[in-house]
């Protein structure tokens, strides 16, 4: 299943790429989403996110009460036009689910458009398509938690 999402960040690529980066910020986005628990991994060639959230009823039947989610961010240096490309890359700890996006980080002004592309793939024979319909919402709910949360900060 293809998916598409795009943000709006009030700030620079550049910015947008240290906010990424930043411990505290991704330890945010976790407690916003309603983490039970996670953990933070930032190094200059990622930013890793661990967590373990509660699931909706309707994939409990599939997945259990809880799903172990990690987010992964890389980010190039910005391009001579100032876009910084990069991939953000989910994975279900335990569930043949595979989610990979580009990311391009577009100044606009003085703003920065974030658009991630790419792919959700369940790998279940028979019921695959259906789950990917009902992970679908729950990986685009991760990205908008994560625009949401970078609002708030970048609005401080």
């Amino acid at each position: 299943m293809q998916f598409d999402y795009t943000h709006t960040y009030a700030t620079t690529p550049d910015k947008v790429v240290d906010l990424m980066r930043t411990e505290e910020f991704i330890d945010d986005v976790a407690t916003h989403a309603g983490a039970v628990s996670h953990t933070v991994e930032v190094g200059p060639e990622k930013t890793l996110l661990a967590m373990k959230l509660p699931v909706p009823e309707s994939l409990a039947k599939f997945v259990g009460a809880t799903i172990s989610l990690e987010m992964t961010f890389r980010f190039q240096p910005p391009a001579a036009d100032g876009s910084v490309p990069g991939t953000v890359d989910v994975d279900v700890a335990g569930l043949p689910v595979d989610v990979a996006a580009r990311a391009l980080l577009t100044p606009t002004g003085g703003t920065t458009v974030a658009h991630y592309a790419g792919t959700l793939t369940v790998k279940i024979p028979l019921v695959g398509r259906k789950v990917e319909k009902q992970v679908e919402p729950f990986i685009r709910d991760a990205f908008g938690g994560l625009e949401r949360r970078a609002a708030a900060w970048l609005a401080r």
